[in-house]
């Protein structure tokens, strides 16, 4: 709050300056909050991919081909982001690849 609208409400320049910090404080509270969120979303997204992975893999020979995951809503839109070498065959270093690249996270097959 500006000084001469300070004075007109009848605060002190004290408590304009506590009200500042206050706000700032605030301010950096809900920043390291919402980190702290995309962070956990961020786990659990990776979390989520690596399970479908598995899930897709109908024969479990540990990759997954574009057959095997185009009719998953979720998974099969992004078959193409994924398959890094374009063989039409997802394998657990390019879902990796992907996870750390997309959440910023490690991520184990």
């Amino acid at each position: 709050m500006p000084r001469f609208a300070a004075k007109r409400a009848g605060i002190g320049e004290q408590e304009v300056i506590m009200r500042t910090i206050v706000t700032l404080l605030l301010a950096v509270v809900s920043w390291s909050v919402t980190a702290d969120d995309r962070a956990e979303f961020n786990r659990r997204a990776a979390a989520a991919d690596m399970t479908a992975f598995r899930q897709l893999d109908l024969n479990g020979d540990g990759r997954l081909t574009q057959d095997e995951a185009k009719h998953d809503l979720n998974f099969g839109p992004r078959f193409g982001d994924i398959d890094i070498n374009r063989d039409g065959i997802l394998t657990p270093e390019e879902m990796r690849r992907y996870i750390e690249q997309t959440y910023g996270v490690s991520a184990s097959a």
